[in-house]
């Protein structure tokens, strides 16, 4: 458990990283792949100073390519919508992820919704409704709507990479997920670098700090954090599991709030406050 919560708290910093960094020194693709091919060859390391093969089975290669290329888009449209929208808004967009998940489980593995799933869905699009400034004194520019729009986007990414990282571990026994992710880590780095290339915005880090900003990103957040919650998934429930996980939006919200003077009016909080129990309560079903 206190991994698990270590593991939020570290994840939940993700987004203030991202916004550490100029948009005129670095754009938000170039950040993601930064962080990718840094927290992967932190994997990389990790993998073998435990002694452990980075050999993934020949099955296994095929869903590595997609949930690589599943990631890159997620990464690619989240850290778009931290920049237009804000820390904790974006994160807390994307952590709707858990209803997307349900339907492809009922799509792809026949699985059924339960009534209150239904009723924490439909709370949480009210939720949204509200997060977003519907009813609020929130201006609605063509870059707020943009990173919105990109939020939502990023909960079916992620929606699709977890489901992809569940059809993987069907074809396997043999699935240690923490070299999965290093090669996922490295894949999504590739197809970030060349979308960085593509994009106008500069890739390289300028400074010093710009750099140490993306090693953080990629240790920390990629490579940490993440095998504590993964490490720490496999041993406790779901429902403290979905609850810990929590702290990743909210604290996101927080960190947004003190380091970045973001602002929430009323209805917003309010909103983003039944976002949140909406998940946690969908998030329940998801794990199961």
């Amino acid at each position: 458990m206190v991994t698990l919560i270590l593991g939020a708290l570290l994840i939940s910093f993700a987004p203030i990283f991202v916004k550490m960094i100029d948009t005129e020194s670095m754009g938000p693709t170039a950040i993601a792949f930064w962080r990718n091919l840094i927290g992967g060859l932190a994997l990389v390391v990790l993998t073998l100073a435990s002694g452990r093969s980075l050999i993934l089975p020949a099955k296994l290669w095929k869903f590595a390519l997609i949930a690589g290329f599943v990631f890159f888009l997620d990464l690619f449209v989240w850290h778009k919508s931290i920049i237009y929208t804000g820390a904790g808004m974006a994160t807390i967009l994307g952590n709707t992820q858990v209803f997307a998940t349900a339907v492809f489980g009922v799509v792809l593995f026949h699985e059924r919704l339960t009534v209150r799933f239904i009723i924490a869905a439909v709370s949480a699009m009210v939720g949204v409704v509200l997060l977003v400034g519907v009813g609020g004194e929130v201006q609605f520019s063509t870059s707020y709507l943009k990173g919105v729009a990109f939020g939502l986007a990023t909960g079916l990414c992620y929606a699709s990479y977890l489901i992809t990282l569940k059809r993987a571990s069907h074809q396997s026994d043999r699935l240690d997920p923490i070299v999965f992710m290093t090669w996922v880590a490295l894949i999504s780095a590739g197809f970030l670098g060349i979308a960085g290339l593509i994009e106008p915005d500069p890739i390289l880090p300028p400074t010093l700090r710009d750099l140490a900003v993306v090693a953080a990103l990629g240790v920390v957040v990629q490579a940490a954090a993440w095998i504590m919650i993964v490490r720490s998934m496999a041993l406790l429930e779901a429902s403290r599991t979905g609850l810990v996980l929590l702290l990743q939006p909210t604290l996101a919200t927080v960190w947004g709030m003190l380091f970045f003077a973001e602002q929430m009016g009323p209805t917003q909080l309010i909103g983003g406050a039944i976002t949140i129990v909406a998940i946690y309560v969908g998030s329940l079903r998801a794990a199961r």
